[in-house]
């Protein structure tokens, strides 16, 4: 996919506390097509963890209610990964909360509090990642989380975007 993304240089990662990590970013999408993309596995495939064309989704499960289970399994050249959690909260188009976990660290989980706006026909997604400890969050952000998420969020962009084509 080309990474001709208008509003790529939207996106900002913050730490308003100890315990939290903060992603925005703003897609050239409405909410309804920003929320599909990120909780139908058909589109999910297209976007999560997909730094380059060498990467993909070979799993990808979604039972979108709340207490449902979601699983991923990415792929790329060092091997795979895999995340998962529990849907705790769902309101279409602007709401999305629910447990993350990275499969290593089980005990390391954080809630993702996902929020939708509209501004003016794009959609600002505003993503608050709270952890366990202050040593969790600070292991995540020195993963590289920082740059695999600006590189999925400009595919989330793409395939919001495709969604609203003809």
């Amino acid at each position: 996919m080309p990474a001709t993304v208008a509003n790529k240089d939207t996106f900002k990662v913050t730490t308003p506390s100890d315990r939290e990590i903060v992603l925005t970013r703003l897609f050239d999408a409405p909410r309804r097509l920003v929320f599909e993309a990120m909780t139908r596995p058909e589109h999910v495939r297209n976007w999560w963890g997909i730094l380059d064309e060498r990467y993909s989704v070979p799993i990808c499960e979604i039972d979108l209610r709340p207490g449902g289970k979601w699983r991923f399994v990415g792929r790329g050249p060092k091997g795979d990964v895999e995340f998962y959690g529990v849907y705790r909260e769902i309101a279409p188009p602007e709401r999305l909360v629910f447990t993350e976990i990275y499969a290593p660290f089980p005990d390391a989980g954080s809630v993702i509090t996902s929020v939708l706006t509209e501004e003016g026909g794009k959609t600002r997604l505003t993503a608050t990642c709270l952890y366990p400890s202050q040593e969790v969050r600070d292991m995540v952000i020195g993963s590289g989380m920082e740059k695999g998420a600006a590189l999925s969020y400009d595919r989330l962009d793409d395939v919001a975007q495709a969604l609203g084509r003809p």
